[in-house]
């Protein structure tokens, strides 16, 4: 008797210091949470508290604008694009947004910004160059490669580039993108020309084309249309300098010369 009551004194001694123990650890681990937890809400506030005092600290003040690649736009142009303030910090450019705005004029192709702590904001940009003259009604534009329309063309300060001519009236305004028939046409046939010799000797001064996809090339070198049909442009690009010779020798004067036929060259002299 007395045995069995020492070893269940014992047994519930040992039960209480267990469950002693296990109160300690559950105590220990959620003081490890909520030290944790008043760590993390330290640490927000003061994230909250200085990230405002670091984007807007005087040292990261945009000082400096260093502009790149700039031929026909200007660098207040830019400036006012850009739309800094004397209180603006690199930390506040959202450059994705500078950019689109920047592209989003007629000139600009491309543009990429960087930043370059404490104070200096880079932009390098790529501008549209003049490819084509493209004339409908009394309209006169330039256009690049892409078919971008820039500005209205200049005669006495802009470079010569060939003109093509739509046959069909339409409003040209900056920035926008021609995608008509005949302008990519026109691209096609000015890719094929450019390729041939016969660049190196003519140079191209107008082209118009048809719906139907004939073409109207005028040189500057001679003063009557040159027309091509719509296939074997290369071809009949290469029979065009002996039409030119043979009139040369001959002596004619001619109004336009036809090499749309396969086998035959027509040549239409003046009436």
């Amino acid at each position: 008797m007395p045995l069995a009551t020492t070893s269940s004194t014992l047994y519930v001694a040992q039960r209480r210091r267990f469950r002693g123990k296990r109160l300690l650890t559950r105590a220990w681990f959620l003081g490890q949470c909520l030290l944790g937890v008043a760590l993390a809400a330290a640490l927000a506030w003061g994230l909250k508290t200085a990230y405002p005092l670091v984007v807007e600290a005087a040292y990261f003040r945009v000082q400096t604008v260093e502009i790149t690649g700039l031929t026909a736009l200007t660098r207040d142009e830019v400036s006012y694009l850009l739309g800094l303030t004397d209180e603006t910090t690199l930390w506040q450019l959202d450059l994705p947004r500078m950019g689109k705005r920047l592209t989003h004029h007629p000139y600009v192709k491309t543009v990429v910004m960087r930043r370059v702590f404490p104070s200096t904001l880079h932009v390098a940009i790529q501008e549209r160059a003049p490819y084509l003259v493209i004339s409908a009604e009394n309209q006169r534009r330039l256009i690049d490669e892409e078919g971008v329309v820039l500005r209205p063309f200049l005669p006495e300060q802009d470079p010569k580039v060939p003109e093509v001519i739509l046959p069909h009236p339409r409003a040209l305004e900056p920035g926008m993108r021609l995608r008509q028939q005949e302008v990519q046409r026109a691209f096609e046939l000015l890719q094929i020309y450019k390729a041939s010799p016969l660049a190196e000797v003519l140079r191209l001064r107008s082209l118009t084309v048809q719906p139907s996809g004939m073409s109207v090339w005028r040189f500057e070198q001679y003063p009557f249309d040159v027309r091509l049909g719509d296939e074997g442009i290369l071809v009949q690009l290469g029979r065009l300098p002996l039409a030119l010779r043979y009139i040369t020798q001959n002596h004619l004067t001619v109004r336009a010369i036809d090499l749309s036929y396969r086998k035959r060259m027509i040549i239409i002299p003046i009436s």
